[in-house]
C-alpha cells in the first residue's frame, strides 16, 4: 500500500497542474496607460528638450530615446514633463514614450550658431470650429524647428474639454516641433491654472527668455495676474520691467533678439475695443530692454488679423490669424508696412546673421515678405559678420 502511494505521488509531482497549484504565484506587470493628452515638446535648449503628456491614471513617465537611453519621473502622476539630456547639437532625436499604446515622434535639436533653421510664429486659436485645426495643418507643412505661440489658446481655459480638443488639432504639429508659448488673456480666465498645469515651469513666472541657437528670445508676460490683469485688461509689474532690462544686460551684440508676447505695444484694428490695440507697458518693457541691447523684432497677438509695422525702429508683428474669429486690420495707419485678415501663421528662416521671413495663409499664399537681418556674408557665415554693410 505504501508503495501504491508513493508511486501516485512522484506521478503527481511531475504533473504540471500540480506544480501549478503550488508554485509562488508571479504578478504580471500592468501595462502603462493610455495617453489622454499629447505629447508636446517644451523648454527647448542646448542638449536638452522636455517631453510632455497626460495619462488619465497616474503612472511615472518613461520615454526611450538615442535608440537606448531611459528617462523617466520619480514619481506616479498624470501630468508628465520628462527632460531628454545630453542631446547632440543640431541632429534629429527619435522618443518613445512608455504607453498603451507607445507614442513615438521625432525632433530636431537646437541648432549650431550657423546653422540654417525655420521658426513658426501662431496664435489665437480660441478653437474657433474648424479655423484652427486648418492653420494647425497648414503651419505643420513648413517644416518649423521651432514654433512660437503668440497666447490665446482656447477661449475659456477652465473648460477641460476645449484643451481636449486644441492638444487634438496640434498633434501633428507638437509631436515633432518644440513649443514655446506666452501668456494670453483666456489663458487667465482660470487664473492661469491650466496654463501652468500645460505650459510653465513652476519655479518661474510666466516670463522667461531661453537661447536657441543665434537667437535670443524673450517671452513676455503681458497679463501679469500679480500685478492686477484680468482678462479683459493688460498689466505689467515692475518687477517685469526690471527683469527685461536686467536679462538683455549680458547678451552677447551678435544675437538675434526677439520678443514674444501676447499684447505687444503696437496694433491697429480698424475698429478699436477698449483693451485692445497696443499696450503701454509692454512699450515700456521693451524700451527698458533695448537699453541693453538692439532688438530685432517684436511678436504678438491679441488682434484677430496679421499686421507688420516699425514705429521708431522697432519692427513689430501681430500674428493672431490662428483660427479665432477674424477682425479687420487697419492698413491705412501710418506705421503699418503689410496688413491682412486671413487665417494666417509666420514663418521665420534663420541662417547665422540672415533672418528673412514670411506671412502665409491656410493655402500656402504669401501675404507678405520681410527680411530682419542680413549682412554680405553668404548664410552660414559667422555672427560677427551680422550687421556689416
Amino acid at each position: 500500500m505504501r508503495l501504491v502511494a508513493a508511486v501516485l505521488c512522484l506521478a503527481l509531482c511531475g504533473c504540471d497542474s500540480v506544480h501549478a497549484l503550488f508554485a509562488p504565484r508571479t504578478r504580471t506587470p500592468a501595462a502603462p496607460p493610455e495617453i489622454a493628452m499629447g505629447p508636446w515638446l517644451l523648454d527647448p535648449a542646448s542638449g536638452q528638450a522636455t517631453v510632455a503628456w497626460t495619462t488619465a491614471e497616474p503612472v511615472k513617465g518613461r520615454v526611450w530615446y538615442l535608440d537606448d537611453r531611459l528617462a523617466q519621473e520619480e514619481t506616479a502622476r498624470t501630468d508628465h514633463r520628462v527632460t531628454l539630456r545630453s542631446l547632440p547639437q543640431d541632429a534629429e532625436v527619435r522618443y518613445r514614450i512608455e504607453a498603451s499604446p507607445p507614442v513615438t515622434g521625432s525632433f530636431l535639436t537646437a541648432p549650431g550658431p550657423k546653422s540654417a533653421f525655420r521658426v513658426l510664429v501662431y496664435g489665437d486659436n480660441r478653437t474657433n470650429g474648424g479655423d484652427h485645426a486648418l492653420v494647425a495643418r497648414a503651419a505643420a507643412a513648413e517644416g518649423a524647428r521651432l514654433a512660437l505661440h503668440t497666447g490665446d489658446m482656447v477661449v475659456n481655459a477652465a473648460d477641460d474639454q476645449l484643451w481636449d480638443r486644441w492638444f487634438s488639432e496640434e498633434a501633428d504639429l507638437l509631436l515633432r516641433t518644440p513649443l514655446v508659448p506666452t501668456l494670453g488673456n483666456h489663458e487667465i480666465t482660470d487664473n492661469g491654472v491650466s496654463y501652468s498645469r500645460y505650459f510653465k515651469e513652476p519655479s518661474r513666472p510666466a516670463y522667461h527668455s531661453l537661447e536657441y541657437g543665434p537667437v535670443h528670445l524673450v517671452v513676455l508676460d503681458s497679463f501679469e495676474t500679480g500685478a492686477g490683469a484680468d482678462p479683459h485688461a493688460g498689466a505689467v509689474s515692475d518687477a517685469q520691467l526690471a527683469w527685461v532690462e536686467e536679462d538683455l544686460r549680458g547678451v552677447p551684440a551678435d544675437k538675434h533678439v526677439w520678443v514674444l508676447v501676447h499684447q505687444g505695444p503696437f496694433a491697429h484694428p480698424a475698429r478699436m475695443r477698449p483693451g485692445h490695440g497696443g499696450s503701454e507697458r509692454v512699450r515700456l518693457a521693451i524700451q527698458a530692454g533695448a537699453r541693453r541691447h538692439p532688438i530685432e523684432a517684436v511678436f504678438a497677438g491679441h488682434e484677430h488679423f496679421y499686421e507688420r509695422g516699425e514705429v521708431d525702429g522697432l519692427r513689430y508683428f501681430v500674428v493672431g490669424g490662428g483660427g479665432a474669429p477674424l477682425e479687420d486690420p487697419d492698413p491705412t495707419f501710418p506705421t503699418v508696412e503689410s496688413a491682412h485678415k486671413a487665417l494666417s501663421f509666420v514663418t521665420l528662416d534663420v541662417c547665422g546673421c540672415h533672418v528673412t521671413g514670411k506671412a502665409k495663409d491656410i493655402a500656402g499664399r504669401v501675404l507678405d515678405s520681410f527680411t530682419l537681418s542680413s549682412c554680405k556674408e553668404p548664410c552660414g557665415a559667422p555672427l560677427a559678420a551680422k550687421g556689416a554693410p
